[in-house]
């Protein structure tokens, strides 16, 4: 009895797995329009966000290894979308290179560029957040009478 209660717990799991897979698998697309200065990302073909560029960034991600050596990776990141991976999945020892591809990329989307620290000369801050009329709706509670 203990069995078999073992092989459909196992059964059960592997079917949830499989269905967060099917669902999960939808295309993604994101569309840079520079004319309007907006983006569109979408998932198979139902539109998630619009918007515009200062919400979407290219930045230099670092990773540090257990024997104390950097690797780094471009990626393309923003709100209400996914990461993604410019580089691909491996990453890079070569950081002078890869900064001066994204400053570049940066450059040709109009995209904002941020370094992997936090606090650098090397960020290139093309455009600054807007103030949008969805953002005052947001707020509640006292905040909203601040």
């Amino acid at each position: 009895m203990a069995t078999l209660q073992f092989a459909g717990f196992f059964i059960l799991l592997f079917l949830l797995g499989l269905w967060f897979i099917l669902t999960s698998i939808g295309r993604r697309n994101l569309i840079i329009d520079l004319n309007e200065e907006m983006y569109e990302f979408y998932i198979y073909r139902y539109l998630q966000r619009k918007s515009t560029l200062d919400e979407i960034y290219i930045r230099l991600k670092d990773q540090k290894t257990a024997q104390g050596k950097f690797y780094y990776k471009l990626i393309l990141n923003g709100t209400y979308i996914e990461v993604l991976s410019l580089t691909g999945i491996k990453f890079s020892s070569n950081q002078e290179k890869l900064e001066k591809l994204g400053m570049r990329l940066a450059s040709k989307l109009n995209l904002n560029y941020f370094d992997c620290v936090d606090i650098s000369r090397k960020h290139i801050i093309r455009h600054w957040p807007q103030y949008k009329p969805e953002d005052k709706k947001k707020k509640k509670g006292w905040a909203s009478f601040v």
